[in-house]
């Protein structure tokens, strides 16, 4: 049997790609070292199919065209080249030492016999399908390339598991997967001696020496113990820690809205990241209940509609995944087809804007206290003086229609919240925004990464979900792009990440998310 004319012979693995793993990572061609990488003709004409999608599935597919194109126009080799009993297939070297094969199964054009086409044929009958003619590409490969390992990469489920039957060697595309002893399950604890835990108090901080800090990393959040007492801080590097700018009993007003105050330590420690104009990135993790999206919003809002008036909008997205049965197109206008998909955030809002009497006597009371409770001189003068600031009685208005208008309505009319799909975030660039993304781990790390690109002077992303509950095909909990971007960023000056893990919706939702 000829063999394929390899360049480089002392590469030993072929990676044999998936549609779907050039659609998830766009630069996947630059991942495999310098090892050979081979595309299935039917991969491209899949990705043919995928290139007039809207939104990232169709960028992906043209990116992937084009950068292809690219390599095969800057002029071929003979030496390239097969051998002429396999001229359809054509190679290229790649700047990374490694090599591009695009081939086409010859045994399926000429209809040679071979003991691995025809178990290919009593196993998969229709040979007409493009996952079979996928999987008869890899035996073809196999068979003209005995000497070398021949992988199947791909993130089908389905497609991985007909290739381990058929004896198969397969592997998950790993490039931009995290791995499980990279993830924290919790916060980690420094133990203080009595001394040291009055210092911290008395000065809202204290220096650790490095046996004590060198497996903690930027901006992480930590307990600080002593026998029975507890404290929250943040590890900024050097061996300092910081007390958190919400102290335990303290909350903040949001103008026109209601007096909000962290449940637990865990929602001081995002409180704090939000309210950081150092930190531009949060990444923020937790099962479903926790709160992470009505922290969100509460202090987005609070920054945005404050008197320093630190952003000028808040910007709110999710992913559009569906959910069980597809309900197809919606009607209506742009705003109208999203209203299903951020129903949670207007829930939320109805929380943050409800109606109620203002208690002056309890918020001058609050206020007060308040004050003694910073812990940290970081923007004490700022926090004074919002949360000094006392509240209104959201006023409700009659619409064109005479119905009444939600308390929130006015964020919406004069531009200070955008909900908005995230379909039209490329090509943007947003400056003074707050961006929040909801249920982020149903992002690809492409996707992600696109959406923090976006980001101009003067703004900050926040990155909620659960990478327990992906709803994408295609992603699961160690390679979506909320896990990704936490792990890539982790360490840095201007970003957080926060993992939440006690519930506060109810009883109910905390038993459902812990059991069911």
């Amino acid at each position: 049997m000829p063999k394929l004319k390899i360049q480089h012979k002392e590469l030993s693995k072929i990676f044999v790609l998936d549609t779907n793993v050039l659609l998830h990572d766009p630069q996947c061609l630059h991942e495999f070292d310098d090892n050979i990488i081979a595309i299935p003709v039917e991969v491209l004409e899949e990705l043919d199919k995928k290139k007039s999608s809207p939104g990232e599935l169709g960028f992906s597919a043209r990116k992937i065209h084009r950068d292809l194109r690219s390599l095969f126009d800057e002029g071929m080799h003979p030496e390239d080249s097969l051998k002429s009993a396999f001229r359809s297939a054509l190679t290229r070297q790649l700047p990374n030492g490694g090599q591009l094969i695009v081939v086409i199964n010859d045994f399926l054009i000429n209809t040679k016999e071979s003991e691995s086409l025809n178990q290919l044929r009593a196993t998969l009958f229709d040979l007409d399908k493009m996952d079979s003619r996928i999987l008869a590409s890899v035996f073809f490969l196999k068979e003209i390339c005995n000497d070398k390992r021949v992988i199947l990469v791909t993130k089908d489920a389905n497609m991985a598991l007909k290739g381990i039957s058929l004896g198969l060697e397969v592997e998950d595309y790993l490039s931009d997967k995290v791995s499980n002893t990279h993830i924290k399950t919790g916060f980690n604890d420094i133990l203080l001696s009595e001394q040291d835990f009055d210092l911290f108090n008395e000065n809202h901080g204290i220096d650790l020496p490095p046996d004590q800090t060198k497996h903690l990393f930027i901006n992480e959040y930590v307990y600080l113990r002593n026998d029975g007492r507890l404290e929250v801080a943040r590890y900024r590097g050097d061996g300092q820690f910081e007390a958190l700018i919400i102290g335990d009993k303290m909350g903040i007003k949001i103008p026109k809205g209601i007096r909000f105050n962290p449940l637990n330590n865990e929602q001081r420690m995002l409180m704090d990241a939000l309210l950081d104009e150092d930190i531009k990135l949060i990444t923020c993790m937790g099962k479903a209940g926790t709160g992470k999206t009505l922290v969100t919003i509460a202090l987005a809002l609070y920054q945005t509609l404050g008197d320093d008036n630190l952003y000028e909008r808040v910007f709110i997205t999710r992913p559009l995944v569906h959910i069980g049965k597809d309900t197809g197109a919606l009607p209506g206008t742009l705003d109208e087809k999203m209203a299903p998909y951020i129903a949670p955030f207007y829930d939320n809002l109805e929380v943050l804007f409800r109606n109620r009497k203002s208690n002056s006597e309890y918020e001058n009371k609050t206020n007060t206290a308040n004050f003694d409770n910073i812990t940290s001189n970081r923007k004490r003068k700022k926090a004074i003086a919002k949360i000094a600031k006392q509240p209104q009685s959201p006023e409700l208005e009659n619409d064109e229609n005479g119905k009444p208008r939600k308390p929130y309505q006015f964020l919406f009319d004069y531009g200070m919240v955008i909900v908005e799909a995230m379909t039209f975030i490329r090509g943007r660039s947003l400056a003074n925004t707050i961006f929040i993304i909801d249920e982020a781990q149903n992002l690809t790390p492409h996707e992600a990464k696109t959406v923090v690109s976006r980001m101009g002077e003067g703004s900050k992303v926040i990155l909620l979900g659960d990478p327990a509950q992906v709803d994408s095909m295609f992603l699961d909990a160690m390679s979506n792009g909320l896990v990704h971007t936490a792990q890539r960023l982790k360490g840095t000056d201007i970003t957080a990440h926060i993992k939440l893990t006690k519930g506060v919706r109810s009883e109910l939702a905390e038993l459902a998310a812990d059991l069911l």
